[in-house]
Formats: structure tokens, C-alpha cells, sequence
């Protein structure tokens, strides 16, 4: 199926001026997401492709761009990612990346989407391209610990506990911030559940504002 910029740019993504290139999930899937809805099982999955581009606040031209290329079945998908990234230390090189996605129901129907972390396999909802890596990974342990430079800040620390304190009230263990929130508890009435996942959904806009403003210090922006 044609769509998803259909070869051409597919919007201009803004970093807010950091090095670090992001893929949100939702982003990316938001196009092909919408094709999947009335699509008959039998013809799945739906396939596009698109260049997507980074721009720096401020610029005309993008500083980044990659050949990106879904196959998305009802509950599962994956992306092709096609690129040479000159970052400002190195250049990634010729790189063809495939990436894993999958899926968790939502109480009212339909799914959320998520991508699968090539390096940890662990799903996470953001993949990151710093300035001196080659491949989009998630960020924590076994992935880029870019975070971890300013883990000491007050800030993050408080953003931390926060993710942490609502991982828990749904019976959950909390490592790192991409870590993908538990499923409901059978105790738990559906309204709580749903009031927990706005609040997380509203925590993790800010550590990963957070996350960036430490990435820019560590980079030396």
C-alpha cells in the first residue's frame, strides 16, 4: 500500500537543537496506523515508505535524513531503517537497520504501538541516534546510557522516582526510564488504570525533556 510520504519527506522532525536523533513510535506508525483501520486480515500487512528528516530550530535545510520503510501487520510490524548520518564527530556509514515492533491492547480497543530495542530487546516507545553511534538503539542499560551523565542532577533524580513510584503502584519493578508500564492488575479498577497511564504518559514528556537537556551538556552543546 502506497501512503507514509510515498518517497517524498515526511515532515520535518525538530531535535530542539540536540545532536541526538529520535524515532518516536507513535510518529513514525501515526500514517500506516490509520490505513490499518477497516483493512481485512487477509490483506495485511500494509507496507510504506518515506524519507524522514531532522531539522535543528532555526534551519532551513534538514541535517538528517533516513529512508524509513514499515511493514505493519494488525499487531505487529517491522521498520527498515536506510541511512548515512554525518554526525558531527563521524559519519555513520552506509547502515540497513531492521527494527522489530510490537503491540499492547488498549482497554477501548486498538493498540499502542512499540518499537523493539535491537540491542536489549526490550520495547521502548523512542530509539536514539547520538552523535557517535551507527545504529538507532533505546537508551539505558545494554543500549546508550547518554542519560546516565546527568543522572546525578537533581532533576533527573526526581524524574526517576516519579516513573518509579508508578511502576510500583501497579505492582511493576523499575530499572530505567524505558521501561514499558505493566499491564493492569486484576485488582486494579479499569478508570485507576487509565488515570496511571496519563500520569506516566505525562512523566515521561518531562525526563525525556530532561534526558535531552543532559544529552546537550554531555555532547557539549
Amino acid at each position: 500500500m502506497g501512503g507514509f510520504g510515498s518517497g517524498r519527506t515526511a515532515g520535518k522532525v525538530t531535535v530542539e537543537g540536540c545532536r541526538t536523533l529520535k524515532l518516536d513510535v507513535n510518529r513514525v506508525t501515526k500514517v500506516l496506523r490509520g490505513a490499518l483501520r477497516g483493512v481485512e486480515p487477509a490483506a495485511l500487512p500494509v507496507v510504506g515508505g518515506a524519507v524522514w528528516s531532522w531539522t535543528t530550530d532555526g534551519d532551513a535545510a534538514p541535517r538528517a535524513h533516513a529512508l524509513l520503510t514499515l511493514m505493519l501487520h494488525a499487531d505487529h510490524g517491522t521498520a527498515r531503517l536506510q541511512f548515512d548520518i554525518a554526525q558531527p564527530s563521524r559519519r555513520t556509514g552506509p547502515q540497513d537497520q531492521l527494527v522489530t515492533l510490537e503491540t499492547t491492547p488498549c482497554r477501548f480497543g486498538g493498540v499502542r504501538w512499540w518499537w523493539v530495542c535491537p540491542a536489549t530487546g526490550r520495547r521502548c516507545a523512542t530509539l536514539y541516534l547520538p552523535n557517535g553511534g551507527q545504529l538507532f538503539l533505546s537508551r539505558g542499560r545494554g543500549a546508550y546510557r547518554l542519560g546516565y551523565a546527568s543522572q546525578s542532577q537533581d532533576a533527573m533524580g526526581r524524574s526517576h522516582g516519579r516513573l518509579r513510584r508508578l511502576h510500583r503502584r501497579l505492582g511493576g519493578a523499575y530499572t530505567h526510564a524505558d521501561d514499558v508500564l505493566p499491564r493492569r492488575p486484576k485488582w486494579m479498577r479499569w478508570r485507576t488504570y487509565e488515570r496511571t497511564w496519563a500520569e506516566w504518559e505525562a512523566a515521561m514528556e518531562r525526563h525525556e525533556a530532561i534526558w535531552m537537556k543532559g544529552a546537550e551538556r554531555m555532547l557539549g552543546r
